[in-house]
């Protein structure tokens, strides 16, 4: 027998998104691997007729839990300034040193490969630009000079960086519905309007007439914040509603519906109703709930981020000559060796600093301690919780 869930409220058993999201993480470097490395279209690219590649599903998903999550996060703490800190620590050290490190390490390294000279600093784009400009706007400079130029997708270093800007995007919308209420005091009206929106996107999909708010949807990265507000509606729906969206037959339900509304056309329109209890019924009723744990970290980010330049890397040194097997597993085991440094040395000690009040309050709470007991030694517990979700 389930646990009625609070409306306002979700807080699920324990659950699987750690290992779902290198899952996701994983399919996006598959089929990205498929074009960087010139080889034919994915299978499901191939039955959908050019409609969807596990890829896109893949990110689509990811918007999907971070919705879910962040809302979450927001219902715990519904603070302005230390969600928008949190969500800076988490995203922004970890793309800005993918971007030193594609500027500052493979660009080289592809350069002086093909021109044993000087002339990599004095290029143009060159790799000091490449940085300035995609710092807080990614893509606005896609290429470091002419490397990569030879390869089958051009010179394009990191493509994934595209869907950054949208996930920032959709970060603030949250915070505004959060300071008008929508997720608190009035998260009926929130999910009504989310509901409303999203019915509204499948008609607008469905017809070729345009309308009045037609902008809303008439880009890819526009269409992944309305899988963001999807995810949002997992947190704010009544708590009858998430009950049965938890539940296996849910999830399997949507998962055969979506399918076939992919493969007849209906995928766009349809998705951000489905995919939502596909994800959510994953995140349950897949193994090891417990897989950060037992690997150390959150690589999924990491993953992402340098999959994609190592990829290009690799297509560079001629490596799809092997075939798409080989190719497709150095680009993975590369990748996520960046992605382990990038978590170890970089993204965990970072958010660290998301809980420094509590760690503040840690601090002088054991000195004082330590000055009216200086015999023993306290172990003192920190007052904000000693685990933390990190997302």
């Amino acid at each position: 027998m389930s646990n009625p869930v609070a409306p306002g409220s979700f807080a699920p058993p324990p659950n699987a998104i750690g290992f779902l999201r290198v899952i996701l993480a994983t399919l996006v470097v598959y089929s990205h691997a498929h074009f960087l490395g010139g080889f034919p279209p994915e299978p499901v690219h191939i039955w959908t007729d050019g409609r969807l590649s596990l890829g896109t599903l893949a990110v689509q998903s990811f918007f999907v839990i971070s919705g879910w999550l962040l809302t979450s996060s927001w219902l715990r703490q519904p603070m302005l300034l230390p969600y928008l800190r949190n969500r800076a620590l988490r995203m922004l050290p970890a793309w800005w040193c993918c971007l030193a490190v594609t500027a500052f390490m493979f660009a080289p390294l592809v350069f002086f490969t093909a021109h044993p000279a000087t002339g990599f600093w004095t290029q143009e784009p060159g790799p000091a630009a490449y940085i300035w400009r995609n710092l807080f706007f990614p893509r606005s400079q896609i290429a470091i000079g002419h490397t990569l130029s030879t390869n089958p997708w051009g010179s394009d270093w990191n493509g994934s960086l595209w869907t950054l800007f949208y996930e920032g995007a959709s970060y603030l919308l949250l915070a505004t519905a959060g300071l008008m209420g929508l997720l608190q005091r009035r998260a009926h009206w929130g999910f009504g309007a989310i509901l409303l929106l999203l019915v509204f996107h499948a008609l607008w999909q469905s017809t070729a007439h345009p309308s009045a708010i037609a902008w809303l949807f008439d880009t890819p990265g526009k269409n992944l914040c309305l899988l963001f507000a999807a995810g949002m509606a997992i947190v704010l729906a009544p708590g009858t509603w998430k009950s049965r969206l938890t539940c296996k037959t849910a999830g399997f339900t949507a998962a055969v519906l979506l399918a076939l509304a992919w493969k007849l056309g209906a995928g766009p329109a349809l998705s951000p109703l489905l995919l939502p209890p596909v994800v959510l019924s994953l995140s349950l009723h897949l193994p090891l709930s417990r897989w950060e744990s037992l690997v150390g970290g959150d690589y999924s980010y990491g993953l992402y981020l340098y999959a994609y330049p190592v990829a290009q890397l690799l297509s560079f040194f001629e490596m799809q000559r092997w075939g798409y097997g080989p190719y497709f597993f150095f680009n993975l085991t590369l990748a996520l060796l960046c992605a382990l440094a990038s978590w170890h040395w970089l993204e965990r000690p970072v958010l660290t600093f998301k809980n420094s009040h509590g760690a503040r309050h840690f601090l002088i709470a054991s000195f004082i301690c330590k000055l009216k007991e200086p015999g023993r030694y306290i172990r003192a517990r920190n007052p904000a919780g000693e685990r933390h979700q990190q997302s």
